[in-house]
């Protein structure tokens, strides 16, 4: 098609010309227009809550009538909002309306109009009689006090919680029993609540079931369920259904499991036997109606709802109080998440001997962690290199061999640069005694490889790392002094929910010294708050690896030691809080090139008090270059590191060490000790660290081609890579 529309024809295109050439450049006049907008019904000083919205972006908030002027023409949206004034609330009317503003003088009206919206109460009262009065009243905040007889909503309520409180009442021969006899209501400004009483006749001297209580639980539970769940975790739920006289009862409990108020799942529950039970009784899975219930549906926002014999199969003096919660509003849990536990399990070498810790067999260790701790999934991985040390042969109660390895495994851990747990896993000759170690809030611990008893140990020493002291029982050294019981038992039911086996409140809680054990509701708790607070997860992996100094060292009896440093390559580890420890590292001429305040980690599972420290401070190579001395000091002590001598230029093709390597495979180094307290050294292929060593030799396990060498001289150090000899 190729006809024109009017304005293509050359008439027109004519006509427009000669009207401009005229200086008829259109109409004259306002080009904007204006909006009045009255506001009634607030009290005087009370202020509306007007929102104004239009072309171009326009936007506006208006507290009282008002004209705009200069406005661009279009459409218009005034949105308002309800506000409160003292103890009544004040709805708007409309909520939200739509104007036209138009050129010219003449604004365009809208109007608000605010009215009172009254607090109410609606309680609805069924199941008596026609004609029969109910017994009810409604109490609440500033004395409110008003009985009921039958069904009303009460208004002009001050805002606040209410009770609702029902009694029995007799009519035609018969008993009524309320259901429930009390519940809450809260009453929000300007809004209305609702309450709902139920009475079923009761028949003299018949059964009447109840469930007394409900719990869901994924470790350890109180009856009253006031233990947080995990998201995402296994559980088992409970029901304990009651009877008021012997009985040959054997109802159904239905339950329901709501996801944010929206019904998830529905469970209809067997009796697990040929009678309900006059009381309640945890210490038997036989005498509570259970289920086991998937982690998917454990989420935050979990409600649960439940009915003894929902179909009424069985005759009751009353049919009212089968539901719990009695209120019949299901009842909200607790559900937290956790964050993943991300733990690297490393294989020491100590006096020849290396822990017996794998891919294969590392789950072994987390058995116990996985059924008492409240964890949702765990990552565990295997260091690939063994950590060799030099420190002496581990004995059934020297406890300094054991500090100076578990130093060198998280002097390792800063080294590594990772977020991750680290444990590491020994092989002692003996079978009783110190087993294991860790820092109370640190990152790093560990233990023997005598499984099973080692995945005891490490839960026990995991649980240190997430805040807990011992609990007392067994001798535990520093028992925290907040801890529930005073013979260090758990006071709860445990369920191993694997097995479906029930731990005794009787049973000691794993961070005693004594068996059996299991975890507490009280060291449950902990752990979960002290996770939530301290996510696996580090932001230190948001910072790229760098160049930093490891300064490392303990507190041993109040005296400050220092560790040889080394210059590595690793992301920064810095305190997370100042304390009374200082940390200074020193120029030949007294200037300060870094400092920094801490509060050194507690070490558990030991008899003399000691703390240690590790840390990875980011420094340029300039400013290494220029440090003379590290100070640590503190409580009126300090230690002080000089540079004594030089260490070898990093690259350098010639090293001061010896190396061998022995028939079977393993490779000796040999150094003056004097001059370098202190090695460490990598695998020259992968880069992992696999001694700190020390006193002049130490032994490596085969493998290794290359090693990376790193010479302190207490202060700083140079690395130098050597190849191993062949056999």
């Amino acid at each position: 098609m190729t006809s024109r529309g009017p304005w293509s024809s050359p008439v027109s295109l004519l006509l427009m010309s000669a009207l401009l050439a005229c200086g008829g450049g259109g109409p004259t006049g306002p080009v904007t227009g204006s909006l009045a907008v009255a506001v009634s019904g607030l009290p005087s000083g009370a202020s509306a809550d007007i929102s104004i919205s239009g072309p171009g972006a326009f936007a506006r908030a208006l507290t009282e009538s008002q004209t705009m002027a200069n406005l661009v023409p279009g459409r218009y949206t005034l949105t308002a909002s309800n506000v409160s004034v003292g103890a009544n609330a004040y709805a708007a009317s409309p909520a939200s309306q739509s104007v036209t503003v138009t050129e010219g003088d003449t604004p365009a009206a809208a109007n608000v109009v605010y009215d009172v919206s009254v607090s109410t109460l609606a309680v609805t009262i069924s199941g008596l009689p026609p004609g029969t009065p109910a017994d009810v009243t409604v109490t609440g905040p500033g004395g409110f006090s008003q009985a009921l007889t039958a069904s009303q909503t009460l208004g002009n309520l001050t805002p606040g919680t209410y009770t609702i409180g029902a009694n029995g009442v007799s009519a035609g021969g018969a008993d009524y029993s309320p259901n429930p006899p009390s519940q809450t209501a809260v009453v929000a400004v300007g809004a209305g609540a609702s309450a709902n009483v139920s009475y079923a006749v009761v028949v003299p001297g018949a059964l009447d079931l109840r469930i007394d209580g409900m719990y869901l639980t994924q470790s350890v539970q109180t009856y009253s369920g006031a233990v947080p769940l995990v998201k995402g975790r296994i559980g088992y739920l409970r029901v304990f259904v009651t009877a008021n006289q012997a009985n040959a009862a054997a109802p159904v409990v239905r339950v329901r499991l709501y996801n944010g108020g929206i019904l998830a799942q529905t469970y209809t529950i067997n009796s697990p036997g040929l009678t309900t039970p006059l009381a309640p009784n945890e210490g038997s899975l036989t005498s509570s109606w259970n289920v086991p219930v998937p982690a998917a549906l454990i989420q935050p926002n979990l409600s649960i709802l439940a009915d003894v014999d929902p179909d009424n199969t069985v005759v009751e003096a009353n049919e009212g109080n089968n539901t719990f919660p009695s209120s019949g509003t299901p009842l909200a849990l607790d559900v937290r998440t956790s964050s993943t536990f991300s733990v690297r399990f490393v294989p020491v070498t100590v006096a020849g001997r290396t822990g017996n810790v794998s891919s294969g067999n590392k789950d072994q260790f987390l058995t116990q962690t996985a059924k008492m701790h409240p964890l949702s999934f765990v990552d565990a991985d295997v260091r690939g290199a063994p950590l060799s040390s030099t420190a002496g042969a581990l004995t059934p109660d020297d406890q300094a061999v054991w500090t100076q390895v578990l130093g060198e495994v998280d002097a390792a851990r800063i080294s590594d640069g990772s977020s991750r747990y680290y444990y590491g896993v020994v092989n002692p000759s003996y079978s009783s005694g110190i087993a294991g170690i860790g820092y109370v809030g640190g990152k790093s611990a560990m233990g023997w490889d005598k499984l099973p008893s080692a995945a005891a140990v490490a839960a026990h020493e995991w649980g240190h790392n997430w805040g807990r002291q011992h609990s007392p029982c067994g001798s535990a050294s520093n028992p925290d002094p907040s801890y529930p019981h005073s013979d260090g038992s758990t006071g709860a039911y445990g369920l191993d929910v694997a097995t479906v086996t029930l731990k005794p409140p009787t049973y000691k809680d794993l961070m005693a010294y004594c068996d059996p054990e299991w975890i507490s509701d009280y060291t449950y708790t902990g752990v979960l708050n002290y996770r939530q607070a301290n996510p696996d997860v580090s932001t230190a992996l948001t910072q790229a690896m760098q160049p930093c100094l490891l300064v490392w060292g303990r507190i041993e009896n109040g005296q400050p030691v220092l560790e040889p440093a080394f210059e590595v390559v690793t992301r920064p580890s810095l305190p997370a809080r100042g304390g009374e420890y200082s940390l200074e590292g020193r120029a030949a001429d007294g200037s300060r090139v870094f400092s920094l305040a801490f509060t050194p980690a507690e070490i558990a599972d030991v008899d003399a008090p000691t703390r240690q420290f590790a840390f990875a401070i980011p420094i340029s190579s300039a400013h290494a270059a220029q440090l003379a001395t590290l100070r640590l000091a503190g409580r009126g002590r300090e230690a002080i590191s000089a540079s004594s001598g030089t260490v070898p230029q990093t690259g350098a093709r010639v090293a001061p060490v010896a190396l061998s390597r022995a028939a079977d495979g393993r490779i000796a180094l040999r150094w003056d000790a004097a001059a370098h307290p202190m090695l460490l050294v990598r695998d020259g292929s992968t880069g992992q660290i696999i001694s700190f060593a020390r006193g002049g030799s130490v032994q490596l396990p085969a493998g290794p081609s290359q090693l990376s060498v790193s010479f302190s001289n207490r202060v700083r150090s140079g690395e130098v890579r050597v190849a191993v000899p062949g056999r």
